[in-house]
């Protein structure tokens, strides 16, 4: 049904942009991705899959900002995204763990359009959730901001841009016969060397609402994603059925992610006087905030689980799997509160 809608508009309007098409396929009212499908360990595994010394440890990073702020009665903490609840339900136990005081604070808010999704969050995680699908429906408060996105911005739709002799080409999506194809549409005159690159107004404009926010509350924001600080081309894909697959095949029904530009996300954040702290790799900032001290305790009280721990933590740090992929970001106001964990940042 999906793709008969797309073909009806591209009939009406002509080729979609990459990141028209990106949208209709992930977040259309009814047929997106993201509104009908268990995603998160349907097609991909996220870091609080992998294990749960993640949802610890960003625990343990945001209980030292609590602190920081000299432990106020009231904290908003916010998830983009939380998937199956992982996260946060690792993160609130050991939360309970090591500040009761801290858990009490907490007003839960979860930025979630998947009711598949919201069902699977209530029956993980023992806290009460409220729930939004925009942030900018997250009430304001006298209390400091946590914000959360793991795995969030890559979803964004991107647009893809290729500049050859001189001029300017948008890469859209046309159909050829019965099947959905790329082409290039010119787009005018541009001066400058052959290149790709990438382009994604929505996440640009959801950054700049999370940097306003921060500006008039005090709080943090911690990005984690896959993606580049400085770089450019193609980098649209698309998995099915956790295979890596065409990703003009199978919409709807596969998850379409774009690398994020991490370079552009802090250009932003700079822009609102905020302080930044990164983009670190995602290995390097674990290490840092205590992922090997974490695990040795986990494998000294659970021998049985020693080797799926060392393969989870391998997997979250080494530089040939998420370890360097993946960036860790820290955005905060006051820009005076420097976060942990960026210790070896260049």
């Amino acid at each position: 049904m999906l793709e008969s809608l797309i073909r009806k508009e591209i009939q009406e309007k002509g080729p979609l942009s990459q990141s028209r098409f990106m949208e209709l396929a992930l977040s259309h009212s009814t047929f997106g991705y993201y509104r009908s499908q268990e995603a998160i360990g349907g097609d991909f595994t996220t870091s609080p899959e992998v294990s749960q010394v993640f949802g610890e440890l960003i625990s343990a990073w945001s209980i030292d900002y609590y602190e920081k702020w000299d432990e106020p009665k009231n904290i908003s903490l916010v998830e983009l995204g939380p998937g199956k609840g992982t996260l946060m339900a690792d993160f609130l136990r050991v939360a309970k763990k090591l500040s009761p005081r801290f858990c009490q604070a907490l007003n839960i808010y979860m930025v979630e359009i998947n009711p598949v999704l919201k069902a699977i969050q209530q029956k993980t995680i023992s806290h009460t959730l409220n729930y939004v699908e925009k942030f900018s429906q997250i009430p304001n408060s006298a209390g400091p901001m946590i914000i959360i996105a793991n795995e969030f911005f890559d979803v964004f739709p991107t647009h893809c841009y290729i500049r050859k002799d001189n001029i300017l080409y948008e890469r859209c999506i046309d159909q050829k016969e019965d099947k959905f194809v790329f082409t290039l549409v010119e787009k005018g005159d541009d001066e400058g060397p052959d290149q790709i690159w990438e382009k994604s107004s929505q996440a640009k404009g959801f950054m700049h609402e999370i940097c306003a926010r921060l500006v008039r509350q005090d709080g943090i924001f911690l990005c984690i994603d896959y993606g580049y600080e400085q770089g450019e081309g193609d980098s649209l894909q698309a998995l099915f059925e956790k295979k890596p697959s065409d990703p003009l095949s199978h919409v709807g029904r596969s998850d379409l992610t774009c690398h994020v530009n991490f370079s552009c996300l802090k250009e932003i954040a700079l822009s609102y006087g905020l302080g930044v702290s990164g983009p670190l790799p995602q290995g390097q900032f674990l290490k840092n905030i205590g992922l090997d001290v974490r695990i040795e305790m986990l494998k000294y009280k659970n021998p049985s689980k020693k080797q799926s721990l060392e393969v989870g933590a391998i997997r979250l740090t080494h530089p040939e799997q998420m370890g360097s992929l993946f960036k860790v970001m820290a955005v905060f106001s006051p820009s005076s509160l420097i976060s942990i964990g960026f210790e070896n940042e260049s």
